[in-house]
């Protein structure tokens, strides 16, 4: 079944640099997901539209943001899990979680912090390990 424009919420998604090269061009896209979308859905199609760098040693950390830079955390992203952790409900839809936020995602670099931290950091709205910790 094909979802109509009506259906659909278009999103920009952007990433942070992970070193000088990587900030040649712009990583900001724009892309399309059905609103009643869950939120592993969300991160996949963003995923899709700005690729996350590799890093050497495959260990990177990411924290998705809702609305843009600094906006809402929902999910953390490491370079050697399968799956997003969710910060949120799992549940949430698209329309929902972006109905007052602007319609934007983040994926902010964490460097090689050791993700499960972060991840509880987040949960227990404790301060970020450092960024540059091994």
């Amino acid at each position: 079944m094909m979802t109509s424009l009506a259906e659909s919420m278009v999103l920009t998604v952007d990433r942070d640099s992970v070193c000088a090269g990587d900030d040649c061009t712009s990583h900001a896209r724009s892309f399309s997901v059905p609103c009643a979308a869950s939120l592993s859905e969300l991160i996949h199609q963003a995923k899709k539209a700005c690729e996350l760098a590799g890093i050497s040693g495959g260990k990177a950390t990411w924290i998705v943001e809702a609305g843009g830079y600094d906006g809402m955390p929902i999910a953390v992203v490491a370079q050697q899990w399968d799956e997003a952790r969710a910060l949120i409900t799992s549940s949430t839809t698209i329309d929902h979680l972006f109905a007052d936020l602007e319609k934007q995602l983040f994926f902010k670099y964490w460097c090689q912090a050791n993700p499960e931290t972060v991840f509880d950091a987040l949960v227990s709205n404790s301060p970020l390990p450092s960024r540059y910790a091994s």
